[in-house]
């Protein structure tokens, strides 16, 4: 199993390239606005902010929040301690700007300024009521909506004083983030799960939106899930009929991160990896609703409509900016997660002996595969009801083993914390395992 298991060097590389790509260009537009906000406020000692040199800044700045809205689909700036942290990750600054980062903390603590909030894009006006609350002639402390005359309307001002108790408090009682953990990981579900309906809406208009900025949240879902795997396990179990994509494709890209962490992947892996996975069926929301919601077997002409379905997921991909190998590899596993891992030899009676693997497939698309399966099979359908958990691991087991590497879904089962011992009669136990 290990040697099926094992990624090359070169491998590793490419799929690391998605998430690291994200995050060196978030780094380098955390820096520039750091940078802007530093340079801001220190001529707001010299100068009003109504004077013409804050123009060009103002817009560069405004430029710069709006990329990273745009990428992240929000901006929470917070100073902790000695550093910046933009949407919880720390901002590195080289050694020539710490004496600037600094100075902009002391400013903004002296104001009792913890930090920004923002959701939507930023005007320059708003940027300038915002620097008036560091002018050397402002002597109020601001509240959350700014100065009073110069309010804020879609940015929030996160008090420090407010901040610096909070951070006591979870030094002071530690167990209280535990509950705080959970709190945030339940956060992260729901912001992944509106994410995915607004690009699933984006695909049916014809026009999908970039899905870059779903890798902050993917990467989230690693940090959370990698040591508290459980978080997300249990969210797994949250479903609603009438949007059955959107929570199938975000709960598949959990379970892929904690099944993937099982066999130890690293976290550039299993960020990739659930980023690939959560956008995998984003095709299938094409499909004419009463194709989706049939019941009974489909025609041969509806059959060739939803093989069409990964051709679109496949579309979606080619339509974003640049392509690299790592593009490639999104492609890649978003066709041969549907493809069978063997055939299924069978005897009289039509019981499974044996499996005989047809191609090597990645080992992104069969973790995927069977992600995918186990949360189909468990989800209510307009046209059946859910299998429980033991009853999906069955059918996995018995009737759809050719899908499945057999290997990898023993790993799973373990991970479900359902072993294929107490889901398989005495007869079913000896066909499995002769069969592997």
């Amino acid at each position: 199993m290990a040697d099926n298991l094992k990624i090359s060097h070169n491998q590793e590389e490419n799929l690391s390239e998605y998430g690291r790509e994200h995050n060196e260009k978030l780094q380098s537009l955390s820096r520039s606005m750091l940078a802007g906000l530093y340079m801001l406020v220190r001529s707001v000692k010299m100068y009003d902010p109504e004077n013409a040199v804050f123009e060009k800044p103002l817009h560069q700045l405004q430029d710069i929040i709006n990329q990273i809205i745009g990428k992240e689909g929000r901006l929470e700036l917070a100073g902790v301690k000695d550093s910046f942290y933009l949407n919880g990750m720390l901002v590195k600054v080289d050694l020539n700007s710490i004496e600037n980062q600094r100075y902009l903390l002391a400013e903004m603590r002296a104001k009792d300024v913890g930090g920004i909030t923002l959701t939507k894009p930023v005007t320059v006006q708003e940027l300038k009521n915002f620097v008036w609350i560091f002018s050397k002639e402002q002597s109020t402390a601001a509240e959350e909506d700014g100065l009073s005359g110069r309010k804020l309307l879609n940015m929030r001002v996160a008090k420090f004083s407010k901040l610096k108790e909070k951070l006591n408090k979870d030094m002071d009682n530690p167990g209280d983030q535990k509950v705080d953990r959970k709190k945030y990981a339940m956060t992260v579900y729901a912001r992944a799960v509106f994410f995915l309906q607004k690009y699933l809406e984006s695909v049916r208009a014809g026009k999908p939106i970039g899905s870059s900025r779903a890798l902050r949240l993917v990467q989230d879902f690693v940090d959370i899930s990698y040591d508290q795997r459980t978080h997300f396990l249990g969210m797994t179990t949250q479903k609603r009929e009438d949007d059955y994509l959107v929570y199938h494709q975000v709960n598949v890209a959990l379970m892929c991160i904690v099944f993937g962490a099982e066999l130890g992947l690293t976290k550039p892996q299993l960020r990739d990896l659930g980023y690939i996975a959560l956008f995998h069926d984003a095709g299938m929301t094409t499909l004419p609703e009463e194709l989706s919601t049939k019941r009974g077997a489909l025609t041969a002409d509806e059959k060739v409509t939803v093989a069409r379905a990964p051709l679109i997921s496949v579309r979606n991909i080619l339509m974003e900016k640049g392509f690299s190998r790592s593009t490639l590899l999104r492609v890649v596993t978003t066709f041969e997660h549907k493809t069978d891992y063997g055939t299924a030899v069978r005897d009289a009676r039509g019981n499974i002996q044996m499996i005989i693997p047809k191609t090597n497939l990645g080992v992104y698309a069969k973790l995927i595969a069977i992600c995918d399966a186990y949360d189909a099979l468990t989800s209510r359908r307009p046209y059946r009801d859910a299998y429980g958990p033991e009853v999906a691991l069955m059918l996995m087991w018995t009737e759809m083993r050719q899908k499945f590497d057999p290997e990898l879904l023993s790993v799973f089962m373990r991970v479900m914390a359902i072993q294929p011992i107490k889901v398989l009669s005495r007869r079913q136990q000896q066909i499995s395992v002769s069969g592997l």
